[in-house]
């Protein structure tokens, strides 16, 4: 009996958990909000989390710029897209969103 309740403990866990993860997208509108420029990038991770994709890096006669990603969609705009954050020398300079309807393909 134990084992069972330990299992049901852990199988809700784990879907508690992949909720979040699935949901996250839904919730970066809000967390930009906290988003200041000049920050570090390991403040804006902190704050955003570490679900990003690098999306970029250059080198220019100011020094070097990095940009990552983060997914965002919204349900009630029927749209997805992406956070740009954009760090020289690891500090934010420039964020921006890209954003596009999503379409539902019904064949």
């Amino acid at each position: 009996m134990k084992k069972m309740k330990w299992m049901y403990a852990l199988l809700a866990i784990f879907l508690l958990t992949s909720c979040g993860t699935l949901m996250q997208p839904y919730q970066m509108d809000g967390k930009m909000k906290d988003i200041e420029l000049g920050m570090t990038k390991k403040k804006v991770i902190s704050i955003l989390g570490k679900d990003f994709e690098s999306a970029g890096a250059r080198m220019t006669s100011e020094g070097s710029i990095e940009t990552i990603s983060y997914k965002t969609a919204s349900m009630t705009e029927n749209t997805e897209g992406y956070y740009l954050l954009s760090f020289k020398d690891g500090k934010l300079v420039e964020w921006f969103k890209e954003k596009y309807p999503v379409h539902n393909h019904q064949h």
